[in-house]
C-alpha cells in the first residue's frame, strides 16, 4: 500500500534447496556445464555497433546454455569467508537470459531488482550431497501482481527445473 511516497508489497517466495548427491567440488562444474556464459566483450561490441535487436537476440541465444540460461556472474563466497570460523563451501551465481529479461523489464522495470536471479550452490554437510538453492522466479515476480510476469516466471522455473534434473541425472 502506498504511504509516504513508497509502495510496500508482500508476497510468498518459494525457495528450493535441492540435494544433488554430488560433492561440492563436483557440483560446481556439473552446474556450470548446464548453463551458458554471458560474454561482456560481445555485449560491448553490440552496444558500440548499436546492433539491431535481432542481432542482440542471436548473440544471447548463442551465449545461453542448453536450457536457455546463462551465468552472468559467479561469486565464490566461501573462499574469503573461510578464513574465519572454518571452511565454508558456498558459491553464488547470477543466472538468467537477456531475451527473457528484456520481456520482463518491458512489462515492469521494477523487476530489474530480480532479474537476473540468484542461484547458490552450497555444502552444509547434508548426507544427500551438495545443494542447489534458488528462489522460484514465478514466486518473486508475483510481487508485481501481473499475470504476464508470473507466466514468464513459470518459464524460468521450468528452465531451472531442467538444469537441476540434468545435474542430478548426470550424477547417476
Amino acid at each position: 500500500m502506498p504511504y509516504s511516497g513508497k509502495i510496500v508489497t508482500d508476497t510468498l517466495i518459494k525457495r528450493e534447496d535441492i540435494p544433488t548427491g554430488l560433492s561440492y567440488e563436483d557440483l560446481m562444474p556439473a552446474f556450470e556445464r548446464e548453463l551458458g556464459r554471458w560474454d561482456p566483450v560481445i555485449e560491448n561490441a553490440l552496444i558500440e555497433a548499436e546492433a539491431p535487436w535481432d542481432k542482440v537476440k542471436a548473440a544471447f541465444q548463442t551465449m545461453a546454455g542448453p536450457h536457455g540460461l546463462m551465468i552472468f556472474f559467479k561469486v565464490n563466497q566461501g573462499r574469503l569467508t573461510s578464513l574465519h570460523n572454518g571452511i565454508k563451501r558456498c558459491c553464488l551465481y547470477i543466472v538468467g537470459n537477456g531475451i527473457v529479461a528484456e520481456q520482463i523489464l518491458s512489462i515492469d522495470i521494477r523487476a530489474s531488482l530480480y532479474v537476473p536471479f540468484h542461484v547458490c550452490l552450497y555444502d552444509n554437510g547434508n548426507p544427500g550431497g551438495a545443494i542447489i538453492a534458488y528462489d522460484r522466479p514465478s514466486s518473486f515476480l508475483a510481487v508485481f501482481n501481473n499475470p504476464a510476469l508470473v507466466e514468464i516466471g513459470y518459464l524460468l522455473d521450468h528452465r531451472m527445473d531442467r538444469v537441476v534434473q540434468a545435474v542430478k541425472s548426470n550424477n547417476r
